[in-house]
């Protein structure tokens, strides 16, 4: 797969956009284009498999925006293929718990995950309030820490011993969004075990902040 685009899943799109969409559109027509969006999601997932990627095992090099970052994560975790016990983040800041993203870790958390995060930046008060309410709901199945080691460059996440990825941020030129070079591992036992062990760590040495 080389220079390739991978696609989100159709149901972070709509969704990301959902209330654009429901002032642009009637009701009636919101519900049908809703409907049309709901169609898409198998054909997604036939195309693209669980991960999104048309493989099931490897490596994939990714030269992307934080943007893609957040919502392939939640491409991953609003999918009905993939089984996730647990899911640990390691970010730069707490945008992954914003809306429309919340929803689907508040889905994966009532179907049994533990999601376990450690942040590194300087977030906003309501940022923080909003991660704090979140942690207050579910205090059994999420835990997140705080740590000024982690660099505002870096984001990781790790999905039991099946998917990982760990990338850095690109200094940007001029006004541009940020970009970011990382790898993607799927079923990639020993490479996910080592960003186990960087997390393990690290999260030792981070603090309960909520």
């Amino acid at each position: 797969m080389q220079n390739e685009q991978i696609p989100v899943h159709p149901r972070i799109l709509f969704e990301e956009h959902e209330e654009y969409l429901r002032e642009l559109y009637e009701p009636d027509d919101f519900s049908v284009r809703e409907k049309q969006v709901e169609d898409f999601y198998r054909v997604y997932e036939d195309n693209y498999g669980k991960y999104g990627l048309k493989l099931e095992k490897g490596r994939i090099t990714l030269h992307c925006s934080r943007k893609w970052i957040v919502s392939y994560m939640a491409s991953i975790i609003a999918g009905r293929e993939v089984k996730v016990d647990a899911l640990s983040m390691m970010l730069s800041g707490l945008g992954v718990l914003e809306e429309p993203y919340r929803r689907y870790y508040e889905e994966r958390i009532k179907s049994g995950s533990k999601i376990r995060m450690i942040f590194g930046g300087e977030e906003e008060i309501e940022e923080i309030e909003e991660a704090k309410a979140l942690r207050n709901k579910y205090k059994e199945d999420i835990e997140i820490r705080y740590t000024p080691s982690i660099s505002r460059t870096g984001k990781s996440f790790i999905i039991d011993d099946t998917v990982a990825m760990d990338g850095k941020k690109l200094l940007a030129r001029d006004e541009e969004e940020p970009l970011y070079i990382g790898i993607l591992y799927l079923h990639e036992e020993e490479c996910i075990k080592n960003l186990r062990r960087d997390f393990e760590a690290t999260w030792k040495m981070s603090k309960v902040l909520l």
